[in-house]
């Protein structure tokens, strides 16, 4: 799958190019970008003034903060489903997944050990394999956030399990 074609998944994931506000959160949301984590979006100037950005800014901020971080990852269903998994829980946390699915120490950062640990992985267990064990870890991840902070988080437990379940038949192609 092309980076586009991953974008337009994502943005259905997300809810599509619409402004809304969350009940738990203190700013609103805009095709997936939180005003409140990024501030400095050039995107919200047009929002402020009652316009819809230009789809290259929404295009740009997604490739630049959450798809370029994988491209290194040769395999693309792999790479396309770590790219939704960190719209939604950050670049940080989707790689410290990923780490804990091949057994690599989850410091967050891809570098040639993950690499190494992701391909030993995917030749003996396959990528439908690495697909099943991440979204099953991405649940047991939402599952535990909802359950240390129910009411913040208790509303959101059955939509993120929904959104998992989805990314991994619709990007991952399972």
């Amino acid at each position: 799958m092309s980076f586009e074609k991953a974008l337009e998944k994502v943005l259905q994931l997300e809810g599509g190019l619409k402004l809304h506000k969350n009940p738990t959160e203190q700013a609103e949301t805009y095709a997936g970008i939180y005003r409140k984590a990024y501030p400095n979006w050039e995107g919200w100037a047009y929002i402020d003034k009652g316009e819809n950005p230009p789809f290259k800014l929404i295009n740009d901020f997604y490739y630049e903060n959450f798809y370029k971080p994988f491209e290194n990852i040769p395999n693309e269903a792999i790479r396309d489903l770590l790219f939704e998994f960190a719209v939604n829980a950050s670049v940080r946390t989707a790689t410290k997944l990923l780490q804990k699915v091949v057994g690599a120490k989850p410091d967050g950062i891809l570098g040639e050990k993950t690499l190494q640990k992701l391909n030993e992985y995917l030749t003996e267990k396959f990528e439908e394999n690495f697909i099943k064990d991440f979204t099953l870890a991405r649940i047991a991840f939402y599952t535990g956030l909802a359950n240390k902070n129910p009411k913040k988080y208790g509303l959101y437990l059955r939509g993120w399990i929904n959104r998992s379940l989805k990314a991994m038949e619709e990007i991952a192609n399972v």
